[in-house]
């Protein structure tokens, strides 16, 4: 509880006005939230506070004795630069990253937030790091030089609790129920293949041909 409320302290010194902690881990809880935003602010102060951890940040694999390590974070491979700096995922954020990428002396920082996959989430992350490089006088549109004196838009939402059924995860949503009621027919029919079998292909027992029971979606949750 008292780290807990460090991290909220430190949260609020750093400027992130809409993220508040509930626990020390991640772990999914229903008032634990951020923002793409935040998550920025979050970033510059590791990387200025904490230079000196930046090459644990962009280590693609590790080991630990025979045991071999691989980052989440697949830009490190495939992105020209990538140097970081952190994943994420929840079944109520779907698939999130932090990416930093350095290039002639310039480094970008992408926030991306609720990607139902890896795949996209990569995708999206290097077209915005790429279109960063390529027009080098992107920050002018933005009609501010730091992310402090950036305006909130006013139609900014609450939290948003609707990637659960989207995400391609096994634990999350609809995707679960498809697969678990997909496994139970498959018991269902090896089922009645042996019923046959034991009655020397006669009727099937009113067990084995029972319809499975349906399978209701997990409960969604608000989640950081």
């Amino acid at each position: 509880d008292e780290f807990v409320k460090q991290m909220n302290f430190t949260a609020k010194r750093l400027g992130m006005t809409r993220t508040h902690f509930v626990n020390p881990n991640g772990l999914p809880a229903p008032e634990q939230v951020t923002t793409a935003r935040d998550l920025a602010k979050l970033s510059r102060a590791i990387m200025r506070e904490y230079p000196q951890y930046a090459p644990l940040w962009s280590m693609a694999d590790m080991r630990i004795g025979r045991i071999k390590l691989r980052t989440h974070n697949r830009l490190l491979k495939t992105y020209e630069g990538a140097d970081g700096l952190k994943t994420g995922f929840t079944c109520d954020s779907g698939y999130n990253v932090i990416a930093t990428a350095s290039r002639e002396g310039r480094k970008l920082v992408a926030i991306v937030l609720g990607e139902p996959s890896g795949a996209q989430r990569n995708l999206r992350t290097a077209n915005l790091l790429e279109h960063g490089f390529q027009y080098a006088p992107w920050d002018s549109v933005l009609g501010s030089k730091t992310i402090d004196a950036m305006p909130v838009a006013p139609e900014t939402k609450s939290v948003v609790t609707t990637v659960r059924n989207t995400v391609v995860g096994f634990e999350c949503g609809r995707r679960r129920a498809r697969v678990v009621a997909k496994s139970q027919q498959k018991r269902q029919k090896a089922a009645q293949v042996k019923a046959q079998k034991s009655a020397g292909g006669g009727a099937v027992s009113s067990a084995a041909a029972a319809p499975a029971a349906p399978v209701a979606p997990v409960a969604p949750t608000k989640s950081n």
